[in-house]
């Protein structure tokens, strides 16, 4: 049967009682669901304080994506809350603005204050203490659409009063026990002032919460050939102390990972202090990002070449075989599996042993499917079909699962789909459970 891949178009449509004034920036359409009872009790207090004629800002990386965030803020009984929002039309207050809101002795909701915030858009918003104090900081990452750099402001909510208590400028930031003193850092990349010949870089750098002050401990180079950071993660190391995962372009315009990591005491970036060895081996193009793939909370690194069949394709043709890395203090990088990743339909294929050096990928170009072959020495020649993988809506499920596709996982509204050769005498084909245990979605 032939079979083409179907594109279902979404219509997202946002109703709010109450709430038909507001806005909502376009980053925010796919994270603003219906209000709960909550946030609907915290917006009503907001337009009373503020009026209704604002456009909610939604953060755009970490934990926290809504424009609503809740937490507890001053360590004091009950949650506060922090709205993120801009004025619209002339002669409004003009940039973007943060209101905390309490409740009263009533229970009720209340504006307690706004305050300007430093940029046109929000990055990221973390909530934790800093230091050796249970005191929670508000940490806000915002950026201004004009400039790469963002802008890192750091605020206290004490005895009913929210503050800036630090500043300063930054690309990445997590927040992370990364010297395992049992207390949280802020580990920030910045630019360094440029040197005597001119030449700028940029430095990984841990700051710390002394006396209600923020101050910067130490610092460690990143590699020089980096324009821009594009993606971080935190995660295990082998000796499960934690480290920062950074994805960045490179000026040749492809991914490389670098690595922060604490070893007695002091920062360290092993991948800036052997660029050379481990450069060639990292690049990679766009997309093809760190990740937890398996969830055991230590981070994979990708490391692409061309897959079986591909050596001599061109680039806009290539398919890749991706190999992830774990790093070790002691032993350095190894390849802890490899398989097929696509990076437009979101999922990993891990290859078992028997496949190595054994199966490529072709794509189907009437389905979309993609299929997965045994080998033969030319991928334009007659390959033997093993298995191929269809990424399709909820809705045609009961179609595919007629014509011999089996549900093998799930995101959202579409369904991931495998269609198994029934050759018995080929070892190469996968059972079902094999499969299964093999496929990941990437998050």
């Amino acid at each position: 049967m032939l079979r083409l891949r179907k594109f279902i178009p979404v219509v997202l449509t946002i109703t709010m009682t109450g709430c038909s004034a507001v806005n909502f920036g376009v980053e925010g359409l796919f994270s603003a669901p219906k209000l709960t009872k909550q946030q609907s009790e915290i917006h009503e207090a907001l337009i009373q304080s503020v009026g209704s004629d604002i456009t909610l800002k939604y953060p755009q990386n970490g934990d926290n994506r809504s424009a609503y965030v809740i937490d507890n803020i001053d360590n004091e009984p009950g949650e506060e809350a922090l709205v993120f929002y801009e004025y619209n039309g002339a002669g409004k207050k003009e940039g973007l603005w943060v209101n905390i809101l309490d409740k009263n002795e009533e229970d009720e909701w209340v504006s307690v204050s706004e305050i300007s915030g430093a940029g046109s858009e929000i990055s990221k918003v973390i909530i934790s203490p800093m230091g050796n104090t249970n005191e929670n900081n508000v940490i806000v990452v915002y950026q201004n659409i004009a400039s790469a750099e963002k802008s890192l402001e750091i605020y206290r909510y004490v005895n009913g009063e929210f503050k800036n208590v630090g500043s300063d400028n930054c690309s990445i930031l997590e927040t992370v026990d990364i010297n395992d003193d049992g207390a949280n850092e802020l580990v920030i990349i910045q630019k360094k002032a440029a040197d005597k010949n001119k030449n700028e870089r940029y430095e990984a750098s841990l700051l710390k919460m002394e006396n209600n002050q923020i101050v910067k401990k130490e610092s460690v180079n990143m590699c020089q050939n980096v324009t821009s950071y594009v993606n971080s993660k935190v995660g295990l190391l082998e000796d499960n102390s934690q480290a920062i995962y950074i994805d960045c372009l490179t000026n040749e315009n492809q991914l490389q990972t670098e690595i922060v990591l604490c070893e007695n005491g002091k920062l360290k970036n092993p991948v800036e202090s052997e660029n050379e060895k481990f450069m060639p081996f990292w690049s990679r193009p766009s997309g093809y990002y760190s990740m937890d793939i398996d969830r055991d909370n230590k981070i994979e690194i990708p490391s692409v070449k061309p897959m079986l069949g591909y050596e001599n394709a061109v680039e806009k043709d290539l398919e890749y075989m991706t190999s992830w890395c774990v790093y070790d203090k002691e032993l350095g990088f190894s390849v802890k599996f490899s398989g097929y990743y696509s990076v437009s339909d979101g999922y990993v294929m891990i290859y078992p042993n028997r496949w190595n050096d054994q199966v490529t990928v072709k794509k189907d170009t009437q389905s979309g499917d993609m299929v997965f072959y045994k080998y033969n020495g030319d991928i334009n020649g007659e390959m033997t079909e093993l298995m191929r993988i269809a990424v399709v809506s909820n809705s045609d499920m009961a179609e595919y699962s007629y014509d011999g596709y089996q549900l093998i996982s799930l995101k959202g509204q579409l369904d991931y789909m495998v269609k198994l050769s029934d050759d018995s005498d080929e070892p190469l084909v996968l059972t079902i459970d094999e499969v299964q245990n093999s496929f990941y979605i990437v998050e």
